[in-house]
């Protein structure tokens, strides 16, 4: 993909995520909720099993029923990469990618101990075969954008009066052995 593809790949996610309205501060679960109503059907987000190898390198997984969809993330992590995970799985979601992969069957018999796990890929009809690129990177990309668009403050917020900059610029300039001005107001 070109820079120009990641470009119009962007401005198309910070339109797809102006149309959710959410409280500040941002919690994913909330996300998570205006998703599910929007889509008309419930959104769970669910820890990875604890039996599951943490070096089996999956960190989340989107599972899509006929009436809910369940979003796995791995719990041993901080809870920043937490919700990046939930964030990209969530993206899946919005961007409609229909895979035709299930997870590896001892991955599903640990997710679904009660079900074969022949029975659970048949029951989300899909078949074993490997994610898209495409898809991997476009998940990630909207996932960074949902990040900066629902938590990052704006960096141009003053965030301290005009005279602490003042005063900071005249201890540097002790330090330093070199008078500062005053900036000018």
């Amino acid at each position: 993909m070109d820079r120009e593809d990641w470009r119009a790949l962007r401005g198309r996610y910070q339109a797809l995520i102006r149309r959710f309205a959410l409280p500040h501060p941002f919690q994913v679960e909330h996300l998570c909720e205006a998703i599910a109503a929007e889509r008309g059907r419930p959104l769970h987000l669910l820890p990875m099993p604890d039996s599951m190898p943490v070096g089996a390198g999956v960190c989340g997984m989107w599972v899509s029923f006929g009436s809910a969809d369940q979003v796995y993330y791995n719990v041993v992590t901080s809870r920043p990469h937490q919700t990046h995970i939930i964030l990209h799985e969530l993206a899946h979601i919005l961007l409609d990618h229909r895979e035709s992969t299930a997870p590896e069957p001892a991955m599903l018999a640990q997710l679904f101990p009660d079900l074969d796990p022949a029975m659970a890929a048949r029951l989300l009809g899909r078949t074993r075969t490997t994610a898209t690129t495409r898809q991997e990177q476009e998940a990630e990309l909207l996932a960074s954008v949902m990040w900066q668009h629902f938590s990052a403050a704006p960096a141009t917020l003053p965030t301290a009066a005009p005279h602490t900059a003042d005063t900071l610029n005249r201890v540097i300039g002790a330090f330093s052995h070199r008078s500062t001005p005053p900036r000018s107001r």
